[in-house]
């Protein structure tokens, strides 16, 4: 959905609003520099759709609004679904769980939001109780209430103009097109708390884009104030327990929902049914029944059903169990879970770049239909998590797959419900077999490692299979004292991180980046040899005293002697704009003279040149690290005549810096 911008004129007395578009894979590719040199601050991106659709531009469009300072949101285009209460609180929730497990919203992002256009033949009532479960599961996993996207009519219409959403504290995204002063709020004014979001046009042009976009407004002048706050830590706490939502009979879904939980986030949820007496005592877990949803089966019948959810934070997992069901009473026919009689396998070779296969295994219970769910898991094939995308029967390894074990997930669903069962982890994923260095340029080959050299020898870069496109050309020259990695065709950013490593740099060099070969920041130190997500570039120094720098995108290297003028670490990343320290001085000295004293802070390394204006010479000292620098001036002034102290600033880029004060004589 969206963009947001710059501050927007508005009427006389009127509140000020930042301004924005939303976007999509609708909108191909965006000049992030025109965006952000028309003052664009922050950003909203599709992410998901539905259960299954990853809008491809996503990840482009968040490290790309986050490279230029921008303010990043995603949001969930809704795909509601479901007969029956459960089935579309089971429905709501998956899709929620697929949408973090592609977002994963970071502080200080904007919240996450959900679009809600499509009523997927739900009544009023039915949606309602759709739309509660996503923003619940949002708000029980990290803690923050999502901003709800939806035009005036549809929520009038196909959400019955409630207000509850309003009441539980989610922000408002009004879609109406319009040129008036403001929209039609629909909700009773969203529960008298109005409008947060405006999408007042579906045409709006702005720099950076090929065509008109979507048009947004904030209400007010800075979008950070809703931006997501930083996550609590601890292990979890629950509020409020689980419980289970459905008749307890079989062949009839049951769905569970989480419960709410205080302490750490963001949070995970692990879910095992449980069977108990009449009176909910003694239970036992019910093997493989592990997801969201549980049919009941004839077991079941005269039993009561527990469900235990695990919540599970970087710092500690909790357990909770929901209240008994009612005993299990009989349906309308004898039906069957599907049960694993053997388990799923998995074959291929555990090396980046390779293709693993599986089968289903044998199955009883006359499955009709089988899904998949790949899993990244530790060394020793714990801690696993759901890899995002690999949802068929192969998966090709990929980079980030090195040094763990991966994990298949099979589930079968027949008329009885749906059971899954996990395959044996494979053996650690090793890497590629780095080949010789190729001097200048090679072509990326599919399933194989590569490596260039700079002509000189001085750098070298290594990839892993997948890490750059498949026959893209990769190419690493000098340019005067940096070293320049290109990549063709070019791509926004890589998929994976690339190695470059420099021959004979001392260990203890600083690792510059640029995207013009003008302006440099810092590369990030490393412990190891691993990037953080987010992060375009950083250096580690490996056992043998060799320094790397990891990149997300082909840029310019260049190598700063700590401490140095140059040294990106010590040059801010905007302008070098002087700032006065406390009051600026003026003093009478007895033989008539005027002595002007103080402070000025520099955010940076820089040049600076300070002077009376026509009454002393120019004062020349250079900064070698930000801090404070002296102003001590004197002069002749009449009294009550007027005079300018001026401090310019340059950095070791070229970019400048005024401050000039004013003072008059005493």
């Amino acid at each position: 959905m969206l963009v947001v911008a710059a501050v927007c004129c508005a009427p006389a007395g009127a509140v000020t609003y930042a301004k924005g578009v939303d976007v999509s894979h609708y909108n191909g590719a965006i000049d992030w520099t025109q965006v952000a040199t028309a003052s664009y601050r922050f950003v909203y991106a599709k992410a998901t759709e539905g259960m299954t659709l990853i809008d491809p531009t996503y990840p482009i469009n968040r490290t790309g609004g986050k490279s230029f300072g921008l303010r990043v949101g995603a949001y969930h285009f809704a795909r509601p679904a479901g007969a029956t209460d459960p089935a579309r609180i089971a429905n709501a929730v998956q899709q929620a769980d697929f949408f973090l497990s592609v977002v994963q919203p970071q502080a200080g992002e904007l919240p996450p939001a959900l679009d809600l256009e499509a009523k997927g033949g739900l009544a009023p009532a039915a949606l309602q109780t759709w739309t509660t479960a996503w923003l619940d599961e949002i708000a029980a996993r990290t803690g923050v209430n999502a901003v709800v996207y939806a035009s005036p009519n549809f929520w009038k219409t196909a959400l019955a103009d409630t207000q509850s959403v309003a009441g539980d504290g989610h922000p408002l995204w009004i879609a109406h097109w319009t040129a008036n002063a403001a929209p039609l709020v629909p909700g009773t004014n969203w529960g008298g708390l109005g409008w947060t979001f405006w999408q007042w046009s579906d045409c709006s042009k702005v720099p950076g884009f090929a065509h008109c976009v979507d048009g947004d407004r904030f209400k007010g002048a800075d979008p950070s104030a809703v931006a997501i706050a930083k996550y609590p830590t601890g292990p979890p706490a629950v509020s409020s327990p689980p419980t289970i939502a459905g008749t307890p009979q079989t062949g009839k879904m049951l769905a569970g929902l989480p419960g709410a939980w205080s302490g750490g986030k963001p949070v995970t949820f692990l879910y095992q049914w449980q069977r108990c007496d009449a009176a909910g005592g003694s239970c036992v877990p019910i093997t493989g029944a592990t997801a969201e949803t549980y049919v009941p089966v004839t077991v079941d019948v005269g039993h009561a059903l527990v469900l235990s959810v695990t919540a599970q934070t970087l710092t500690g997992t909790v357990s909770a169990a929901s209240p008994a069901t009612v005993a299990v009473t009989a349906g309308g026919g004898t039906v069957t879970r599907p049960a694993a009689t053997t388990l799923p396998t998995v074959t291929g070779t555990a090396q980046a770049g390779q293709t693993l296969t599986s089968s289903v295994g044998t199955w009883s219970g006359a499955p009709t239909s089988f899904s998949y769910q790949w899993r990244r898991c530790d060394a020793t094939g714990a801690n696993c998590a759901a890899i995002v995308g690999a949802m068929s029967s192969t998966y090709t390894l990929t980079p980030g797959d090195i040094g763990a074990t991966v994990s298949l997930v099979v589930t079968a669903t027949g008329k009885g419900g749906s059971t899954s069962a996990t395959a044996v982890t494979t053996a650690p994923i090793v890497a590629a077999p780095v080949p010789a260095a190729v001097p200048g340029s090679a072509v990326a080959q599919p399933a194989l490692a590569g490596a260039v050299v700079t002509p000189d020898g001085s750098a070298n870069v290594t990839w892993q299979p997948g890490a750059i496109p498949f026959g893209s050309t990769v190419s690493l020259a000098t340019s005067g004292p940096a070293v320049v990695l290109a990549v063709s065709p070019a791509v926004a950013q890589l998929p994976w991180p690339v190695d470059v490593a420099f021959a004979n740099a001392q260990p203890s060099s600083i690792v510059g980046y640029s995207e013009d070969g003008k302006t440099w920041r810092p590369a990030t130190t490393l412990a190891n040899a691993t990037l953080p997500a987010g992060v375009m570039a950083g250096s580690y120094t490996d056992a043998a005293g060799v320094l790397h720098t990891l990149l997300r995108g082909a840029i310019e290297l260049r190598l700063f002697k700590p401490g140095s003028f140059g040294d990106p670490t010590l040059v801010s990343a905007g302008l070098p704009t002087p700032a006065l320290v406390g009051r600026l001085t003026v003093k009478r000295l007895r033989d008539g003279s005027v002595r002007v004293t103080g402070r000025v802070a520099l955010p940076s390394q820089a040049d600076v040149l300070m002077n009376v204006i026509a009454h002393t010479r120019i004062v020349h000292k250079r900064l070698l690290r930000p801090g404070l620098v002296a102003i001590n001036f004197r002069l002749h002034l009449r009294s009550g005549r007027t005079a300018r102290l001026k401090i310019a600033a340059t950095d070791p880029y070229g970019r400048h810096g005024t401050l000039v004060l004013p003072f008059r004589g005493p």
